[in-house]
């Protein structure tokens, strides 16, 4: 696997003092936009924001594009209080298997517990990542685990796309810890080459 899709430390390290984690994760968002437009140059992005989550989104089939539509990356600011889950409303998003693929969940970019709710923010998840199953999805659990645990904390996730599916290939996930920004890169299609 491939180190990180960006230097991090230098999106960081451009911005003024005091480190402001809403400053931070609008950066982000914009040096994601960057990298995505330049390896997509036929993209239609939004940005948006839903339940406290910043999202962009890539809506190609505004643009009549080939490829899907597609959550390309999405920070928040973990809440004090998380409403409970809608759980019928995600046993209802559609999610078509593929042979050969390993099994898949609908993963969320931003997790649940912070505050990540539906629609943009469902993804299609190797499911021993999602469910902490795999050495890697560890790891990714205890990321998530750390942003809810402290309200205020900053959680940022990138999708990294190889094809013109809305299936990512790898996924970054990040906590901002003091001023230091710690993100680990994740694969999403593992035997996918």
């Amino acid at each position: 696997m491939a180190g990180l899709s960006l230097d991090y430390q230098a999106v960081l390290a451009s911005l003024d003092l005091p480190v402001d984690a809403v400053v931070i994760g609008a950066a982000l968002l914009k040096a994601f936009g960057d990298r995505y437009a330049t390896e997509h140059e036929a993209s239609a992005l939004h940005e948006f924001e839903q339940s406290g989550a910043t999202y962009l989104f890539d809506f190609a089939s505004s643009a009549d594009l080939p490829q899907e539509d597609r959550t390309v990356a999405a920070w928040a600011l973990s809440p004090a209080t998380v409403a409970q889950r809608d759980s019928s409303y995600q046993r209802g998003f559609p999610l078509a298997p593929h042979a050969y693929e390993a099994p898949v969940d609908r993963g969320h970019v931003i997790p649940h517990l912070s505050g990540g709710e539906f629609g943009p923010n469902i993804f299609r998840q190797d499911r021993a990542l999602n469910r902490g199953w795999s050495e890697e999805g560890k790891r990714y659990r205890a990321l998530e685990r750390e942003a809810a645990a402290m309200p205020g904390t900053l959680y940022v996730a990138h999708l990294i796309y190889t094809d013109d599916s809305a299936h990512p290939s790898e996924v970054e996930t990040g906590v901002l810890r003091g001023s230091t920004l710690h993100v680990e890169r994740f694969c999403n299609r593992p035997g996918s080459g």
